[in-house]
């Protein structure tokens, strides 16, 4: 992203590249979010047999839940996002002294929580809770004044101010359901309001941070030209429409809580798919390196969901296909992340490592310095964990559901183990 590196575009001399962060700052976001990843598999293995029965309100249910989206997604954001916004907007996060507070406080706010969760210590838990809330408005605060200097102000940036703002917005809906947990004042609208903040979670905070992020990333690593911007703008538009219906007018009649805001996010999430698929038709590189397959396949789980979508809205699913509903998107999302993780950290290895070695000695290129083999065994074993967990979990079948996390989880080590290898590399 940042440099001449092997297959990748060269920014505009003196621009993005003397703008890049500390290797650490991007690094020990991959590293804390590669640990919760690890942990999110694991707890899928755990906690299958309560998917299988649509269980989804278990409190170990929802610690994995939040592992994979507050920790694995949301810290992988943020990390990309400090390397991102340089080439993205021409300008580098604000301050990278409130970054560095911001992952001080987060990631370990964020384990608290989750611990919490797990062993019921409700003080834990809140004590987390306001560690890690504090580290989201300090994030928050720290992007929104990056954007405000950035002179251009095209689908990425929009996208982005979105997710920020719907970023506050999930966390106040998530710190007034961990009150609950100690305090029970939802009472009966407990599940609605899981389902509000999930969505707004979901749709207002990761997918317009993906949709921003793909709409740079995509074309530059499939070679992609032509494909035109018009689905991203919708996308965009529909996705923070939806969720700002869902976040403020849910306690208005079905029509406006209900069915509006469903038809907004997919719409929404229906045009992101077709940019993507656009970007991918006009790709100029026809044979795709694993991590692009990856993502391919993580955007078609995306769209099964969709499947899953209509019987939830409408009200008539069980409990067991609600709960293959929302892991078949978190899944995909994951899935979509990790795809990214195979272009960003061997670029960021070659770019600080190697770098500077570039014309005074001979140096690997990037697609060079991980093997392609184990990166497609990781996106085969990721792919078939995922589609089967979500097909037994709606299913109800406990063993095949253990099976599949397992294959899954798998998967999760292979890549795993290559992240640290890259890590490792020295010339």
């Amino acid at each position: 992203m940042l440099s001449a590196a092997p297959g990748v575009a060269r920014p505009a001399a003196g621009t993005a590249a003397s703008k890049a962060p500390p290797f650490l700052l991007p690094g020990e976001h991959f590293a804390a979010a590669l640990g919760f990843l690890a942990c999110g598999a694991a707890g899928l293995v755990v906690t299958a047999p309560y998917l299988a029965d649509g269980f989804f309100a278990a409190q170990r249910v929802v610690a994995v839940a939040h592992l994979f989206t507050l920790g694995w997604i949301t810290t992988s954001i943020m990390g990309a996002l400090y390397q991102f916004l340089p080439v993205a907007l021409g300008e580098p996060i604000r301050s990278v002294r409130v970054a560095y507070a911001t992952f001080a406080l987060y990631v370990p706010g964020l384990a608290a929580f989750i611990a919490g969760l797990l062993f019921g210590a409700s003080g834990l838990m809140l004590l987390g809770a306001a560690a890690f809330g504090v580290g989201v408005l300090l994030f928050v605060g720290n992007l929104a004044a990056t954007l405000a200097r950035a002179k251009q102000r095209d689908v990425t940036w929009w996208a982005l101010a979105g997710a920020a703002f719907f970023l506050v917005v999930t966390l106040v809906l998530g710190l007034a359901l961990t009150g609950n947990l100690r305090w029970g004042y939802l009472a009966g609208g407990r599940f609605d309001a899981v389902g509000v903040h999930l969505h707004v979670a979901l749709a207002g905070w990761v997918l317009l941070v993906m949709v921003g992020v793909a709409h740079r990333l995509l074309p530059m690593f499939l070679l992609s030209h032509g494909a035109g911007e018009g689905f991203a703008r919708a996308a965009v538009a529909l996705l923070a429409a939806g969720a700002g219906v869902l976040a403020f007018l849910h306690h208005a009649p079905p029509l406006v809580s209900r069915w509006l805001p469903s038809a907004l996010l997919a719409g929404g999430l229906l045009c992101f798919l077709a940019q993507a698929r656009s970007f991918y038709r006009h790709r100029q590189r026809p044979a795709l390196d694993p991590g692009m397959r990856l993502a391919a396949a993580a955007l078609g789980l995306l769209a099964t969901a969709m499947a899953f979508a209509g019987p939830v809205v409408v009200g008539v699913a069980t409990p067991r296909l609600a709960t293959a509903y929302v892991l078949a998107v978190v899944l995909g999302i994951s899935l979509f992340v990790a795809a990214h993780y195979y272009k960003i950290v061997p670029f960021l290895v070659w770019y600080h490592r190697y770098g500077p070695l570039a014309g005074k000695r001979a140096v690997p290129t990037v697609a060079q310095l991980y093997s392609g083999r184990a990166a497609t065994l990781a996106a085969g074993l990721l792919v078939t964990g995922a589609a089967a967990l979500t097909a037994a979990v709606a299913f109800g079948s406990a063993g095949g559901a253990r099976a599949a996390a397992t294959v899954f989880a798998a998967g999760v080590a292979v890549e795993l183990l290559q992240m640290l290898a890259l890590a490792r590399i020295r010339p």
